[in-house]
């Protein structure tokens, strides 16, 4: 069965971070804030944070993962979780045009209300390995959960798929 997440179908978020783009390592810490409101109560904001780091291999591609946590807070109750996650992508360089493609999996870590995880794919333009200061990101992620756990009701029985897709304009510095 396949049910979205009950969010409502657009949000705005603002966020910040620190990109790190060495020779051999990446090291990315985002942090955010975003008003995307449940249907079931009409209200909601959510935090996120999240650290990843990865090694660079001598060919252009990288892997590694992090750690990321968001607390949704409505006025009928509050939720919060810790995921792992895990991946690589690779830096693409042609003479007038650079971008970077990821894919990660997020487990569902701490999550035992919903169990949410699955992949996010990123596409960053221009890469940042690049010397640009703006950059566009674009992340689909595509996740499978289970109906929230209550008392008397573990929610295991029903499975959904929801998805998001998240445009991103950055600036640095």
């Amino acid at each position: 069965m396949s049910r979205g997440a009950s969010y409502s179908p657009a949000a705005g978020t603002v966020g910040g971070g620190l990109n790190i783009d060495s020779t051999h390592l990446i090291v990315l810490i985002e942090t955010s804030a975003q008003n995307a409101h449940k249907q079931d109560s009409g209200t909601g904001s959510e935090l996120d944070l999240k650290g990843r780091a990865f090694l660079r291999t001598g060919v252009g591609w990288y892997f590694g993962g992090g750690a990321q946590w968001s607390k949704l807070s409505t006025a009928l109750y509050d939720k919060q979780a810790w995921r792992p996650a895990f991946g690589g992508g690779k830096d693409l360089f042609y003479e007038n045009f650079s971008m970077r493609a990821q894919i990660l999996y997020v487990l569902p870590g701490s999550d035992h209300l919903n169990a949410v995880q699955g992949p996010e794919i990123s596409l960053w333009m221009p890469s940042p390995a690049s010397r640009s200061h703006l950059f566009y990101r674009q992340t689909l992620g595509i996740y499978e959960f289970h109906q929230t756990s209550v008392p008397g009701n573990p929610g295991l029985n029903q499975r959904y798929v929801a998805s998001f897709l998240q445009f991103t304009a950055m600036y640095r510095f």
